[in-house]
């Protein structure tokens, strides 16, 4: 999906800690941030690490790759979800919004 610009790594990092803690059959996440001059043309490498960042057996259902594009340029963030958590897709993105623009909100 794409996002505004200067979304900022820590604040994102805590939102994605805080939707783990509410929805504990995530279990554990993975999350990367890189820094990219253009998000559309590293998407696909960007899914394909999220893909990979996916492991049933250590607990990691969620992965997130946030492709930074700076201050001044809207990026994009991958999102890809286990199969057995993807149904909860509609649940997870509108509370990883709400924690983002709230880091210190709490259940």
């Amino acid at each position: 999906m794409q996002v505004r610009a200067g979304l900022g790594v820590g604040r994102l990092a805590a939102a994605m800690e805080s939707l783990v803690e509410l929805h504990p059959e995530l279990c554990r996440s993975g999350f990367a941030h890189h820094e990219v001059a253009d998000p559309a043309a590293a998407t696909p490498a960007a899914l394909a690490e999220a893909e990979a960042g996916l492991d049933l057996r250590a607990g990691v259902l969620m992965h997130v790759v946030w492709l930074d594009a700076g201050p001044a340029h809207s990026g994009r963030l991958v999102l890809v979800l286990h199969d057995i958590v993807a149904d909860r897709l509609p649940r997870i993105l509108p509370w990883l919004v709400r924690a983002w623009k709230q880091p210190a909100f709490v259940s």
